[in-house]
């Protein structure tokens, strides 16, 4: 059985840590959004070379899939994602992101 503390040093310690687990996830889960978004912008960057290896028969992002070991449906999505927010800060505010 566990007892409640009541104590308002500990009340604020959690507090404080429950803060921190907050901005700690959010930090993380930006961090990962502004990768995929590099990720695509940098794919659109060889669109030129991709636009020949389709004259030449050869999917790119399969074979960057392939290469970097994610899924084509996860790099198509971050090309996608690039061309819609070609600057991250037009991307909607707040922690939901």
């Amino acid at each position: 059985m566990t007892t409640e503390i009541t104590e308002s040093w500990y009340i604020s310690l959690i507090e404080e840590l429950k803060d921190l687990i907050t901005e700690t996830e959010f930090t993380h889960r930006w961090t990962l959004i502004e990768g995929r978004h590099q990720l695509g912008v940098r794919i659109l960057q060889e669109n030129d070379n991709f636009e020949l290896a389709k004259i030449y028969g050869q999917d790119i992002l399969q074979r960057l899939a392939k290469s970097l070991g994610k899924s084509q449906r996860t790099l198509a999505y971050t090309v996608k994602f690039a061309k819609l927010y070609p600057d991250l800060n037009l991307l909607p505010e707040g922690k939901t992101v």
